[in-house]
């Protein structure tokens, strides 16, 4: 089996990040390896997780891992990567149903945001804890100015917008506080309070209205609920009629 698994053939990597496998064989025992990993962290802190312990858990052998984790980092940038797609997805789905004004928007997708780190210790542990190694740190910077183009987007589809001086710029601050507001949220109680979600609507909503007009002119649209996030067990199936 180890013999096996060395012979799969894998794009080149950069130090610190994972080989990225060519063959779907070596895409399903990648994604089974994330999995591993991702339960991993649900359970115990990132500086307690291994190579050796992702091994253990996902049931292969250990050299299964090294070929496609080079290091510790690569394997938790790489699960980084996925919840931080993820989080984009849910960031510039349209609503379940469209907002009334920009605050209810900006104040329900704070609520979408809590939920999915709630309901994903390993996302806790990843972007919020102590601990967070320096390429998560570099890949969210990077996610941030993804996150604010959607955001704006996501405004440009409900609202007639002004023109507004470097816009993305301020929603990539406005998304640094909710970073950080979250962060001190799980530092306190392990999790995103309801508190602190409130906290967090209220900051973010405070520091828009420095830049936007208290009322927005609403764009007639159509009915598109696409806020499902996306997760590791893959998409849900679809329904047969």
């Amino acid at each position: 089996m180890e013999r096996t698994a060395v012979s799969e053939p894998v794009a080149e990597s950069k130090r610190g990040s994972a080989r990225q496998p060519q063959r779907q064989r070596g895409r399903v025992r990648f994604e089974i390896l994330l999995k591993a990993l991702d339960s991993l962290l649900a359970e115990d802190s990132v500086q307690n997780v291994g190579l050796y312990q992702i091994a253990e858990r996902a049931g292969v052998p250990s050299a299964s891992v090294y070929h496609f984790f080079p290091n510790k980092e690569a394997a938790l940038l790489a699960l980084a990567q996925v919840h931080h797609q993820a989080l984009y997805d849910l960031s510039r789905a349209p609503l379940a149903t469209p907002p009334a004004t920009w605050q209810e928007m900006v104040k329900r997708k704070i609520s979408i945001s809590a939920d999915y780190h709630n309901k994903n210790p390993s996302v806790l542990r990843l972007f919020l804890g102590a601990n967070i190694i320096e390429e998560v740190k570099t890949a969210d910077i990077s996610q941030n100015l993804r996150l604010a183009e959607a955001r704006s987007a996501l405004f440009n589809m409900y609202f007639e917008m002004p023109f507004i001086a470097d816009w993305t710029s301020k929603l990539a601050t406005y998304l640094s506080i909710i970073d950080g507001i979250f962060s001190l949220s799980y530092s306190q109680h392990g999790t995103i309070t309801e508190y602190y979600v409130a906290e967090t609507q209220m900051a973010t909503v405070s520091y828009l209205r420095c830049y936007l007009p208290e009322v927005l002119t609403l764009k007639a649209l159509p009915h598109s609920p696409t806020e499902k996030g996306t997760n590791l067990q893959g998409p849900r199936p679809k329904s047969v009629r």
